[in-house]
C-alpha cells in the first residue's frame, strides 16, 4: 500500500478537496463482529497473506507503516484463529546455508524487518520459498525457505535477499519456480517531486526481474502511477501489475516483454486467485476526510470504503463480488479465499477481516 501521508496528498489532489465530514464508522475502536464479518484483533496491520501448504495456517505480513515501524511475519491458525510471530524469533541467528539471492545480500534483516507485500512460490525442486517486501533497515526482497516442523506449524529460514535497482520504493513481489523474482517499483523516493508524479497520475513506478545468473532487468512497457500489487499465472507466462494510480489493471506477457490487454478498475492494491481461476482485486474508495483522519496513528482500524473485484484473467472482464464500509474493518489490501471463508487483510489498523465466502457473489 501507498504511504500514509501520500495517501492524503493524494486524495486530496485527485479529487480536489481538503477538508469535508467523515463518515460515521470511520474510526472503528471496538472488535465487534458485524453480521457475518468476523475480526480477529492484536495483530499490527496485516498487509499481505499467504495460505501454507496443507491448508491449516495462513503467513501474514505486519506492515510497518512503509518502514517507519518493525513487523513481523505471523502464522495464523485458521482452526482456532490463534497466531504466533514466525520471524524475526529470539534466537534467530544467520543461516550456515547456501545464500541464494545477490552474493552482496549477507546478512539477515533480523529485528529491523518492516514487510510489505509477499509470495509464496513452490521451486522446481518441490522445496517451497516465500518472498517478503522488506522497507527496515534496507529496501529488499527477503527470501525465506518455509518448512513445517514436527507439529504441522509453518517455520522459516532466512536464505538472502535480492536488492533492487537504485532508487527503488519496492511494493509488491512474485517468484518463479526457477528462483526468478519479479518485484514492482512504486516510485523513485529519492527524485525530486518523484513520489507526487504517482500521485497526480504520471509515471512513476514499473516492474523488474531479478535472476541469480543474470542479475536486475526492467521490463519495457510497465511503466505506471504508483505501480502497486502483482500475481502470476499458473503457468507463469503473464503477470498482472496494478496500476495504482492509472486506474488499471495490465496484463504482462512475460515472454513476449510486453502488455498484452488491460482493464479498468480504480485503485487495485493487492491481488489473489480466487477460486474458478479468477483473479481477485482489492480496490479503495478514495475519500480524502477517510485517508486524513485514519492515518493520524498507524495501528487505527478504518472504515474506508473498500470493494472485491474478480477479474477473468482470459478475457479481462470484471466483476463486483463484495463491497464493504465502515466496522467492523474497511481500508483492505487482499482478499485470499480459503475454504468456505474469505480472509482481509488492511494496512491501517490491528485486525485481520474473516468473511464467509457464502458473502461473495458467486
Amino acid at each position: 500500500m501507498i504511504k500514509r501521508i501520500a495517501c492524503c496528498v493524494m486524495a486530496a489532489a485527485s479529487l480536489g478537496l481538503s477538508a469535508c465530514s467523515v463518515p460515521e464508522g470511520t474510526l472503528i475502536t471496538d472488535c465487534v463482529d458485524k453480521g457475518a464479518l468476523h475480526p480477529v484483533c492484536g495483530m499490527q496491520s496485516p498487509e499481505d497473506i499467504a495460505i501454507v501448504p496443507g491448508g491449516e495456517y495462513l503467513l501474514l505480513s505486519e506492515l510497518g507503516n512503509m518502514g517507519a515501524y518493525p513487523g513481523r511475519i505471523v502464522a495464523f491458525k485458521v482452526s482456532d484463529e490463534s497466531w504466533k510471530p514466525v520471524y524475526p524469533l529470539e534466537d534467530d541467528s544467520p543461516t550456515p546455508a547456501a545464500l541464494l539471492g545477490d552474493p552482496t545480500c549477507t546478512r539477515p534483516p533480523g529485528r529491523e524487518l518492516s514487510p510489505h507485500g509477499t509470495h509464496l512460490v513452490q521451486l522446481e525442486d518441490n522445496s517451497w520459498r516465500y518472498l517478503v517486501v522488506n522497507h527496515g533497515g534496507r529496501e529488499a526482497v527477503e527470501l525465506f525457505s518455509l518448512e513445517l516442523t514436527q507439529l504441522g506449524e509453518p517455520a522459516l529460514a532466512w536464505r538472502g535477499c535480492v536488492f533492487p535497482a537504485d532508487n527503488t520504493m519496492i511494493n509488491d513481489v512474485a517468484g518463479l519456480a526457477n528462483g526468478d523474482v519479479i518485484y514492482t517499483r512504486m516510485f523513485r523516493p529519492d527524485d525530486f517531486l518523484g513520489e507526487m508524479r504517482g500521485i497526480v497520475g504520471l509515471d512513476s513506478g514499473d516492474v523488474w526481474r531479478w535472476s541469480r545468473s543474470n542479475g536486475l532487468k526492467l521490463l519495457p512497457g510497465t511503466n505506471g502511477a504508483l505501480t502497486n500489487g502483482i500475481e502470476i499465472s499458473a503457468d507463469e507466462r503473464y503477470i498482472f501489475i496494478n496500476q495504482y494510480m492509472n486506474k488499471e489493471v495490465h496484463k504482462y506477457d512475460l515472454q513476449a516483454e510486453q502488455r498484452v490487454a488491460k482493464a479498468a478498475v480504480a485503485h487495485v492494491d493487492n491481488s489473489a486467485w480466487g477460486p474458478g481461476g479468477e483473479l481477485w482485486l482489492t480496490s479503495h474508495k478514495m475519500e480524502p476526510a477517510v485517508y486524513l483522519a485514519c492515518t493520524k496513528e498507524h495501528l487505527r482500524t478504518c472504515g474506508m470504503a473498500f470493494e472485491v473485484v474478480a477479474l477473468n484473467p482470459d478475457t479481462m472482464e470484471t466483476r463486483i463480488i463484495f463491497q464493504h464500509q465502515g466496522p467492523p474493518m474497511g481500508a483492505a489490501t487482499v482478499a485470499t479465499a480459503h475454504d468456505d471463508k474469505v480472509y482481509l487483510g488492511s494496512f491501517l489498523g490491528d485486525r485481520l477481516l474473516i468473511v464467509p465466502m457464502s458473502e461473495f457473489s458467486q
